[in-house]
């Protein structure tokens, strides 16, 4: 791949997360696993320089030297000498996941980095699907928490339920709205003010 690799090595692409690991954790994966594949490209051939080397006079009895213009190869840019071409890579990443959290994350290299800001103000629908245990509480709100209080779930139907959900979602849809209003209304005072 080499420095040309690199340069087609630019934009935006989804990687899985798994739940219990850190969105991090996958970041650095994914670099470690692109550096391999940039540093694994066959070295081009060494540059040769001329040097001139001392040795005897060939074809004379006398132990006389000269000096004899040699070609060798410069070991200065070879990988065992300098290391890898690529030590680091700049990733960005889209948006976190909670490390019990399971799903895309939106990884970007090169200048698919300055898109992330792009995709984040486009406002994307995101679909969330939550899984939960009735009648039971933890200390810190999962399913691997210390368990802190346990009582009975048979007054909550599933109409009562979508009701809640239902009052909530359209809570969010109202912010959306306010957001979305207000941030015209900036614009437009900003445009006015100029």
């Amino acid at each position: 791949m080499g420095s040309s690799g690199l340069a087609r090595l630019q934009g935006l692409f989804a990687v899985y997360k798994p739940p219990g690991l850190k969105w991090l954790h996958v970041r650095e994966t994914v670099e470690l696993q692109l550096l391999k594949g940039l540093n694994a490209q066959q070295p081009s051939a060494p540059e040769q320089h001329v040097r001139f080397l001392l040795g005897p006079v060939e074809g004379s009895e006398e132990k006389k030297l000269t000096l004899t213009a040699t070609s060798v190869p410069s070991l200065t840019t070879h990988r065992l000498v300098r290391g890898p071409a690529f030590r680091n890579l700049k990733i960005g990443v889209g948006h976190r996941l909670d490390v019990q959290a399971s799903g895309v994350l939106v990884l970007a290299v090169g200048h698919g980095r300055s898109l992330l800001t792009d995709m984040y103000d486009a406002h994307l629908t995101k679909d969330y699907t939550v899984r939960g245990l009735l009648g039971k509480a933890t200390d810190n709100f999962c399913e691997d928490g210390q368990l802190i209080e346990k009582t009975t779930y048979d007054h909550v139907t599933r109409e009562r339920l979508d009701r809640i959900l239902a009052m909530i979602q359209g809570s969010h849809q109202k912010a959306l709205v306010i957001g979305a209003v207000y941030a015209r209304d900036t614009a437009a005072a900003e445009e006015a003010g100029a």
